[in-house]
């Protein structure tokens, strides 16, 4: 098993009181193979959720499993090994990076594991290539690229370290469409050439509805769904959870309730117009 929690709570400590930001949360994850989006309001938990994926955060009560090593972990053990083992990605790129050249900063994460300057830059220049970044660009400062090379090379910085299970929080915010279509390719030819399990926290339901396989919804930081997003989005109570249709149900939806156009889910866009025109040739 990949990653497991077992009635996993977590408070984040205040002043006089603290304040619960997930509560009572049990699931598996395995390592190869999944494609899951987690998904929920702002300030359901989402972030805190991940950030116990690869102990970041540790629980205040349960316990989370990350490849057989279960946290919290006792004071002697040390637990930096599991950073190398889920790869977390945060939303703001510029927050990882750090050093005066792209390659210097895609190199830091394997030489922080211990990977010999060759190890590290072979590493790197594999990782780069599969994100798309330019040889070119392997000199210039990290922080005098555009914000969509800024993610791809802090992408890179985790790929190279080569985790067994990559967590992207947030992956395209800030990024415009054709940006968001590069990226998610990037991940989808990833997950599907090397079989990784891919963790997503987004706001974005047509990326959910495209790409993910299986949809974890959090509402005020409790799991309140866990499971296949075509049973997700035909759930008889959706509006609980107070999330967005994505686009392509909402066309389809409205097509049948104007022209009666027979309502058969289509999760992206290819798929959505292939469909309208079958039917327009019946």
């Amino acid at each position: 098993m990949g990653i497991q929690f077992e009635d996993v709570s977590y408070a984040y400590k205040g002043f006089k009181v603290n304040y619960d930001a997930i509560g009572h949360i049990t699931f598996d994850i395995k390592p190869k193979d999944e494609f899951i989006a987690i998904v929920g309001h702002t300030g359901s938990g989402k972030s805190t959720l991940v950030q116990h994926m690869n102990a970041l955060l540790l629980p205040s009560k349960g316990h989370v499993v990350i490849f057989g090593h279960v946290l919290p972990p006792k004071k002697s053990e040390k637990i930096n090994y599991l950073r190398q083992k889920v790869g977390l990605v945060f939303q703001f790129p510029e927050y990882q990076l750090f050093e005066e050249t792209i390659l210097k900063d895609i190199m830091f994460g394997p030489k922080n594991f211990k990977s010999t300057e060759q190890e590290a830059m072979e590493k790197a220049k594999r990782a780069a290539q599969k994100v798309g970044i330019d040889e070119n660009l392997y000199e210039q400062s990290p922080f005098r690229i555009s914000g969509g090379q800024m993610r791809r090379v802090a992408v890179a910085g985790i790929l190279a370290m080569e985790p067994d299970i990559l967590v992207l929080d947030e992956p395209t915010r800030g990024l415009d469409p054709q940006g968001r279509k590069d990226l998610m390719a990037i991940f989808q030819d990833i997950h599907e050439k090397e079989h990784k399990t891919i963790i997503m926290i987004t706001h974005d339901m047509d990326l959910v509805a495209q790409y993910a396989k299986r949809v974890m919804v959090l509402d005020n930081g409790t799991l309140v769904y866990d499971g296949p997003k075509e049973r997700l989005f035909e759930h008889p109570h959706f509006e609980e959870f107070h999330l967005d249709m994505p686009t392509p149900l909402k066309i389809l939806k409205h097509l049948e309730k104007e022209i009666g156009l027979p309502y058969k889910p289509h999760y992206d866009y290819p798929s959505l117009l292939q469909y309208l025109k079958e039917v327009s040739h019946e």
